[in-house]
């Protein structure tokens, strides 16, 4: 009995990486998989509506307008806001990209200008007042942010498109 053995592994552990060819794999796949929506950093108080909608968008109401008024964003969250995650952290909700939120909540983060304090926004959680702090454009990360990432991926897909040839020309030459 005789038998020959091809292993993928095997042919990835001889595929040789160049610098010009991970940088040409990374021109060929950077705009699909290297790029970063935008991000927004935003605060935000909460007022959960329970049974009672019109005591809760009264005392939202209130707040906004203590905040629009220039009282402390924080400060204000931390007296006022139902969200306990972000109530400690004065609001904070950190960076996201728009599909971290609910719809009403993205739209209306992802139409204002930094600096910025919504009007009321209302979602199935009650009523949001927001702040936008900052804002993250969208950009393609660089060659030297991913190149550790992508040295296994071209090693990968070199290796298996050795491998396909070599199993083709394995099956004619038996088939000879």
């Amino acid at each position: 009995l005789q038998y020959l053995r091809l292993d993928l592994a095997d042919i990835a552990a001889g595929v040789q990486v160049t610098e010009e060819g991970l940088k040409k794999y990374y021109d060929e796949t950077a705009a699909e998989r290297n790029s970063v929506p935008e991000r927004r950093k935003a605060a935000h108080i909460l007022i959960e509506t329970g049974s009672d909608d019109a005591a809760a968008k009264k005392k939202a109401e209130a707040v906004l307008a203590r905040a629009r008024a220039g009282e402390d964003f924080a400060k204000l969250a931390q007296e006022n806001s139902d969200d306990p995650g972000a109530r400690s952290a004065g609001g904070d909700l950190g960076w996201a990209p728009k599909e971290a939120y609910v719809q009403p909540f993205s739209e209306a983060l992802f139409a204002m200008k930094k600096g910025e304090t919504s009007g009321l926004v209302k979602t199935q959680f009650g009523y949001h007042i927001i702040r936008l702090e900052d804002i993250e454009e969208p950009r393609v990360r660089s060659f030297d942010e991913v190149r550790a990432e992508l040295e296994p991926e071209f090693r990968r897909e070199q290796a298996q498109t050795l491998f396909y040839e070599k199993s083709q020309q394995l099956a004619d030459e038996s088939f000879a």
